[in-house]
């Protein structure tokens, strides 16, 4: 059945200025995709007719045949408008407890080393035996921010322009870039356009990372001349962020600032397969007369961050469902980093083996992280299996979109890559630790850190079970060398930059799949088919459904150029690495 819709744009005395007719297949709401256009629907016909002597402009979508559940009629006027872009904030990277939980916490910050689950069943969402397992319930979890963030963008997308607003326009393609650009990175094929357009139901349209890449960049671009020429007042970006000096401080250019470094990061992304282009991204990103982020700008942040907890806090304080990461405990032990004792509690209460025998540490003996992929236990608390190991104790840790540490160690790769970044290396590498201690409260100990040169390899050691227990990988130090191979002082960039960025797993594990870097524990149990050990985990795939089956067959191996399968290879990741006794040996030069 096909339903006739007229787009009809008013002014505030309901006088007629244009019209846009549009077609739209009536079908049952039935796939994820579904999801988001019911939750569009419902804010629509929840909010009625809004009118506002501030706001002139209103959208009437017409439906001709009268099968409207609202008797054929739903106004949006710009007021909705803004009040959706300012609801879409916080899906940029949901940080409510329950969502990020499912989101990352149970999948991505454990691929990316930074936390491990401590539990194997949950209340809500099932078992977990080990992260590498597959299927498991928690794989759809990254997009589901995703799901809700779309609907609030589809009338900024659709209709700013006419509405003579396109600088809200700039903002969604902005919000969109954001989170399209990590989850085409997670999944490796996402139908970038059928989400954006609220397409209900199959045929869904996969496209490539590649096409996905470069439909970003170019609306990117749009955005920032959109930004440059419409320069939104603090008053007016108070209507989409909540108060004035909301995420943007009232500054429009950091918009613009936060739009160049997206483009940054994904320039750097594709480095192996488009080097020349990936070049000329970034060095535009850095060179723009507004640039990216630097050393003095504020961080680009979560609207409540500092004002509600962040969820690794309750997720792991609180649940007892998270501890860190036996990678990051390794990593941060080597270079006798500070940050372990900023973040994270010593062991909670003595601890005892699987088999009940005491391991001779006592209360606050050390810092006790857990090996990813392990064989997980019954509920933990914080006196008994790993749940005395050490958890995440800072509760407003800050709620990040995008680090400025972490541009500047990306301005330092590309410099070290012989790119116009606006500085050398070794000075942009020196600003993005020193950024991220002072972010942090330790900048007196900075001086001290970066001098540190040859270091000795720390083993992973696994009290409770010494089944876990594995040698070091990490053996560089932290002093900048001049005389140090172009793929040392990047391990070096590279690890500084995952430190520097805990919390932005999505990007950590991106980078390491990307590099090699750091140099991650392998996993001790790989239930995932078509997987390396020693090369991990490249991509999440999509669990097929009866629902799904003839689009993952007719479309998304297509755009992946290859199998649904968690070792199939993304579109930048390309297999430069070798292997030395069975371990990888990173090359990206």
């Amino acid at each position: 059945m096909k339903i006739f819709h007229q787009i009809r744009i008013l002014n505030k005395e309901g006088m007629l200025l244009t019209s846009i007719n549009s077609n739209k297949e009536k079908v049952p709401v039935g796939s994820f995709i579904g999801l988001a256009v019911m939750c569009l629907v419902l804010f629509i016909t929840a909010c009625g007719p809004l009118e506002d002597n501030d706001y002139p402009w209103l959208i009437v979508d017409e439906n001709q045949d009268g099968d409207d559940t609202d008797g054929g009629k739903a106004e949006v006027t710009l007021k909705v408008m803004e009040g959706e872009l300012l609801e879409g904030m916080k899906y940029m990277l949901n940080y409510q407890k329950h969502s990020y939980q499912y989101m990352r916490a149970n999948s991505i910050d454990s691929y990316a080393g930074y936390m491990t689950v401590s539990q194997n069943n949950f209340i809500y969402g099932g078992p977990l035996p080990t992260t590498y397992t597959f299927p498991n319930p928690y794989l759809g979890g990254p997009m589901g921010a995703s799901l809700k963030l779309f609907p609030q963008l589809y009338n900024a997308y659709m209709y700013a322009e006419q509405l003579g607003v396109p600088e809200w326009k700039a903002i969604a393609e902005i919000m969109y870039a954001y989170s399209m650009h990590e989850i085409i990175d997670i999944y490796g094929a996402v139908p970038f356009d059928d989400l954006r357009n609220l397409k209900e139901n199959p045929p869904i349209n996969y496209e490539s990372a590649e096409k996905v890449y470069f439909k970003i960049f170019d609306e990117l671009e749009e955005a920032i001349k959109v930004l440059k020429e419409r320069a939104p007042t603090s008053y007016d970006l108070a209507k989409i962020e909540g108060v004035q000096g909301g995420l943007s401080q009232g500054k429009w250019q950091l918009w613009v600032k936060f739009a160049n470094a997206i483009r940054l990061r994904m320039a750097m992304n594709m480095v192996k397969v488009k080097p020349a282009k990936a070049q000329e991204i970034a060095e535009s990103a850095v060179n723009d007369e507004i640039g990216v982020l630097q050393y003095t700008d504020i961080a680009y942040t979560d609207e409540n961050s500092g004002k509600q907890n962040h969820p690794l806090y309750d997720i792991s304080a609180g649940w007892d469902d998270l501890r860190l990461g036996g990678s990051l405990e390794n990593i941060l032990k080597h270079f006798n980093n500070p940050l372990i004792g900023v973040w994270f509690t010593k062991n909670s209460s003595p601890i005892y083996s699987k088999e009940g025998n005491s391991t001779g540490f006592e209360v606050g003996a050390d810092y006790f992280g857990i090996r990813q992929g392990v064989p997980m236990i019954d509920k933990s608390n914080k006196t008994q299996g790993y749940g005395m190991y050490s958890y995440f104790k800072v509760a407003t840790f800050p709620r990040s979109l995008l680090k400025v540490s972490e541009v500047l160690f990306l301005r330092a790769e590309g410099a070290l890559r012989g790119w116009n970044m606006g500085g050398d290396a070794k000075s942009l590498y020196e600003e993005g630790i020193k950024r991220s201690f002072d972010e942090n409260g330790i900048g007196n100990q900075y001086e001290a850190y970066v001098a540190q040169d040859k270091l000795p390899v720390v083993d992973y050691v696994d009290p409770y079970d010494q089944a876990n227990n594995i040698e070091g990988r990490v053996s560089i130090g932290v002093k900048w060398n001049d005389i140090d191979t172009k793929e040392l002082k990047l391990e070096k960039i590279i690890t500084q930059k995952y430190i520097a960025n805990f919390g932005m797993g999505a990007e950590a594990w991106t980078t390491f799949r990307r590099t090699g870097y750091p140099r991650l524990f392998p996993v001790r149990i790989n239930n995932w088919p078509g997987v390396d050990t020693e090369l991990q985990l490249r991509r999440i795939p999509y669990i097929q459904t009866d629902n799904n089956a003839a689009d993952i067959a007719t479309s998304l191996i297509p755009a992946l150029g290859g199998s649904n399968e968690g070792g199939q290879r993304i579109w930048w990741d390309v297999a430069t690495e070798d292997y030395n006794n069975g371990k990888v040996v990173p090359r990206n030069f």
